[in-house]
């Protein structure tokens, strides 16, 4: 029973809001915490400017997914049907629509 009134009082302070603590972290602050989104031409060629192999090597690999990831999207835009299926389909829906 002692310990009702102090977990009480703490909860109900957890639900207020603190604006000291908002106001700490300024909006200036905030957009260099947010990674940034690099293009991957310069992040490869930067790497080529390092004369890291282990900086070379992570460039080629990401050039590598990329090409990947490109090839792998032109081949998810084409028809997802066949022609003889799509003539199908349209051929159930407009027997259904009556």
């Amino acid at each position: 029973m002692r310990l009702t009134l102090p977990l009480c009082l703490c909860l109900l302070g957890g639900c207020s809001d603190f604006p000291q603590v908002d106001a700490a972290v300024s909006a200036a602050e905030i957009p260099d915490t947010v990674p940034r989104i690099l293009p991957l031409d310069g992040v490869a060629m930067s790497a080529d400017e390092d004369s890291s192999a282990d900086a070379r090597r992570a460039a080629r690999s990401l050039a590598g997914r990329a090409a990947a990831l490109k090839r792998r999207a032109r081949t998810l835009g084409g028809p997802v049907l066949t022609g003889a299926e799509r003539r199908r389909l349209l051929a159930a829906i407009k027997r259904h629509q009556n």
